[in-house]
């Protein structure tokens, strides 16, 4: 009998059974098709394949290889890799989330950053994370901040402040995220003051750029502040009103605009939080807001230090209120003409403690404002909350700790316990320096630290790579190069070897 020409050949039992194993494998390893019961997983990928963030087909590393020699690292580096695929589908943040996997499970190569080979990328790994909050999310329309500072710090590309502003008072795309700004510089012609109102608007920072009252010293430069947001056009149209420095800090600008909104902004509040030095408090002898941490008030209580003659000065120039500083002055004008106390934010840091600053962002914690990281401390903060446009704010500092005794502290540091990890990793980690001249050092950071841990510096059971640099390469991706080098003697092992290369991991975020 014949087959008729529009009929298809029947296709084998075994044929189908292929292909429906085909499909099988898909699902298996594509982790994009399916993560909804993923706890975590390694996708198998060669670890020199090329770059899905590199659609250009280009070497995906080159950035790398620029940044590392910028930095005079190598030519001849010890070098591992690992992409992170973020799952957000946490209902918190936890202090430490555990990985159960390793991190570095193909550990270390030697290479040499000028050949033209591409580099490891390393193989993908889930984490989860808390549901995204990233910075094109926020919205700070509540809030209006103020600082004073002079032009040449404020142009100054190492100290200035722009892009740590960016960082927080856009949403990262050029736009404003509706948070206002008042910038007072100090002894300004009129075109320098339009030039620095141009430069904040090319970035999306939606700012008032004043003159100061030249007539003033600093602390009544800052306390003037007060009458600036409170007569500012938008002042009907904000709930809280913000002093800070230009060195003040803000990693999670939604939870920071949560948190002030459980204070009720229909009366008068005078938020911030104090010193960590606990000798400096009683010194001062006054609970007032240290204004680096930020300090926050509601249109009431801005009212009374703008209506309450806070810079009357006496005969030989000192204030009728007896302060030389901005902050005692602000709390010494409260103290006169109402009944207004501090509120103390807990979570804003005024960060007094000297020395290294691992221990404070390796913790776990979230703190809502950082300050001081261009002077007392080293820390790139904008670097940092770079990764906060691929897994969201809730992920900056966010701990992951890994089977293979690996801890990253996202986007400052990757340590790794080589000796175990046999601690309390809820007490943060004493690498401060501390008064010597006290009974008992510790006892000045204690009330804000609590019982911390020894430091692990030199004791061979730490080592630490700390953020070089970090950029978004696409939505969702950002890359970031964490480098200890040969000649950081903290994590010599004692009587060992001393390490013949410096030492990089590269991480890669994607979604």
């Amino acid at each position: 009998m014949l087959v008729p020409t529009t009929m298809l050949p029947r296709t084998p039992l075994y044929r189908w059974l292929a292909v429906a194993f085909v499909v099988a494998l898909v699902f298996v390893w594509h982790p994009k098709l399916d993560t909804t019961s993923l706890v975590a997983y390694t996708h198998t990928k060669p670890s020199s394949s090329p770059d899905p963030s590199n659609s250009a087909g280009l070497d995906p590393t080159s950035w790398v290889r620029q940044v590392l020699k910028t930095h005079s690292v190598g030519p001849d580096v010890s070098y591992a890799a690992r992409t992170l695929q973020y799952i957000a589908d946490e209902k918190e943040r936890p202090l430490i989330t555990e990985v159960d996997h390793a991190l570095l499970p193909e550990r270390f190569q030697n290479i040499t950053i000028d050949s033209s080979t591409p580099l490891p990328i390393g193989t993908t790994l889930g984490v989860h994370v808390k549901q995204l909050s990233r910075p094109e999310d926020a919205d700070a329309s509540s809030v209006i901040f103020s600082v004073s500072t002079t032009l040449d710090r404020f142009n100054d590309d190492a100290m200035g402040p722009v892009k740590e502003f960016t960082r927080w008072l856009t949403d990262g795309k050029g736009n404003s995220n509706g948070a206002g700004l008042i910038l007072a510089l100090i002894n300004c012609t009129d075109a320098e003051l339009e030039g620095a109102s141009k430069r904040l608007s090319s970035v999306g920072i939606n700012a008032t750029v004043m003159a100061a009252n030249p007539s003033l010293d600093m602390p009544g430069r800052y306390v003037d502040l007060v009458r600036m947001l409170h007569n500012h056009p938008t002042a009907s149209q904000r709930k809280y009103f913000a002093l800070i420095d230009d060195d003040t800090f803000f990693p999670y600008i939604s939870e920071l605009i949560r948190r002030l909104f459980t204070y009720d902004y229909r009366k008068p509040y005078y938020i911030g939080t104090t010193t960590e030095r606990v000798d400096w408090i009683l010194a001062n002898d006054a609970p007032m807001a240290y204004g680096g941490g930020g300090v926050f008030l509601t249109a009431s209580s801005a009212k009374i230090i703008a209506e309450g003659n806070c810079l009357e000065k006496r005969e030989d120039g000192k204030y009728v209120l007896d302060a030389q500083q901005g902050d005692r002055l602000l709390y010494n004008c409260f103290h006169r003409n109402s009944e207004v106390t501090l509120t103390y934010e807990p979570l804003l840091n005024q960060m007094d403690q000297f020395g290294d600053p691992s221990g404070f962002y390796e913790s776990g914690d979230q703190p809502l404002s950082l300050h001081h990281f261009k002077s007392w401390h080293k820390a790139p903060v904008a670097k940092i909350h770079t990764v906060a446009d691929a897994c969201g704010e809730d992920c900056v500092l966010q701990r992951f700790k890994f089977k293979d005794n690996f801890i990253i502290s996202n986007g400052y540091s990757v340590a790794e316990y080589p000796k175990g990890i046999d601690f309390d990793l809820e007490q943060t980690e004493f690498t401060f320096d501390v008064p010597a001249d006290m009974p008992h050092p510790s006892v000045a950071l204690f009330y804000r630290f609590g019982e911390g841990r020894k430091s692990l510096s030199k004791s061979g059971r730490k080592s630490q790579w700390v953020i070089l640099d970090a950029r978004k390469e696409r939505d969702g991706n950002v890359k970031q190069i964490y480098l200890k080098q040969k000649s950081d003697d903290r994590w010599f092992e004692p009587e060992g070897e001393n390490p013949a290369r410096d030492s990089v991991i590269v991480l890669t975020w994607v979604p």
